[in-house]
């Protein structure tokens, strides 16, 4: 178990940012045959957040999202403040304002629809021994997305012992670490368990025999996010049969500048996405000491690049959906 001495550190963990190493030499660009109605999102803790936003924002284009260790749409509201309080310590998460937040972006255009929502999934998660996310946070994402999901669409679960990180079958440190690369050995399943819930039936996992790339990541630079993301290929999506794409996003201090490739090879996206035809996409954020200061690599979710941060025009939004969109290749 972690103990009260780590909260401080823990804390700086869940609002800071990261960069560096990949597992290949970035590979040349490469597309592949998408199918559009397997496109999904995840993400862990402030990676989290994001995947909310990004489903969000563009519901045209994602069917579903999971969320491990975070809150509702654009529960920061801009506040770094908020973020630090609320949003992870628990109390008034006001969603009625974060709902009349967004009925306003959508009316504007500047996301997409809420209609779109009606037939999506959400997985959420928190761990029962997360010391760091207050479960009034993770009641209040799945009472966001009640608004909009029908009920059995939601897909709930707080009663694995796992502390702030991935739960991983066997991959990372110990179920009760706190420490990099915040995966946890929890004979716990999280990511086939989220993508089971967001795909629908699917084939058992496997070996993950593909391989993982590294690939640019357009308008990166301007997003305050690495040059380069990752991304998983199944030896069927390399080879030109149509594949799903779910876009997995990493938590504080669990990108490649932070911890190499450990996020993308050991989470278990991988050996689902081998024996599912489904593209994994690993983003990467860049940390930074100076303005923003972000010094974990943690994902935008409070505002650091801007007003508009959790929509359509958001700079890390708009680079995840320009890498994804380079992705497309013989369906165009």
């Amino acid at each position: 178990m972690k103990s009260s001495s780590l909260l401080p550190v823990l804390t700086v963990l869940m609002l800071s940012a990261c960069g560096g190493g990949t597992a290949t030499d970035e590979a040349p660009s490469v597309t592949f045959t998408i199918d559009d109605s397997r496109i999904t999102t995840s993400g862990v803790s402030a990676g989290g957040y994001m995947a909310g936003q990004l489903h969000i924002a563009h519901s045209s284009v994602f069917d579903g999202v999971g969320i491990i260790a975070a809150g509702p749409y654009y529960c920061a509201s801009g506040s770094m403040q908020t973020g630090l309080g609320p949003c992870m310590k628990g109390g008034d998460l006001r969603l009625e304002s974060l709902w009349a937040y967004l009925v306003e972006q959508a009316a504007a255009g500047r996301t997409d629809s809420t209609d779109n929502l009606a037939d999506d999934t959400a997985w959420i998660f928190l761990g029962a021994n997360d010391e760091i996310i207050n479960k009034d946070v993770t009641d209040a994402a799945s009472e966001f997305y009640g608004q909009y999901l029908a009920g059995d669409a939601i897909v709930y679960v707080d009663d694995i012992e796992a502390p702030h990180g991935m739960p991983t079958i066997d991959a990372g440190v110990a179920c009760d670490a706190v420490e990099a690369p915040y995966l946890n050995a929890c004979g716990y399943d999280a990511a086939g368990e989220l993508l089971k819930t967001l795909n629908g039936t699917l084939e058992p996992r496997t070996t993950a025999t593909g391989e993982l790339i590294s690939i640019p990541q357009p308008g990166g630079e301007d997003a305050d996010m690495l040059a380069t993301a990752l991304l998983y290929v199944p030896q069927a999506c390399a080879s030109g049969e149509p594949c799903g794409v779910h876009v997995a996003l990493h938590g504080c201090q669990q990108s490649t500048e932070f911890i190499d490739n450990a996020f993308a090879a050991g989470a278990g996206y991988n050996e689902w996405a081998e024996s599912n035809r489904l593209l994994v996409l690993y983003p990467q954020v860049a940390s930074s000491k100076m303005a923003p200061l972000n010094p974990l690599g943690c994902w935008d979710w409070w505002g650091y690049t801007g007003d508009g941060y959790a929509t359509r025009s958001g700079a890390q939004i708009a680079s995840i959906m320009a890498t994804l969109e380079s992705l497309r290749g013989a369906n165009e």
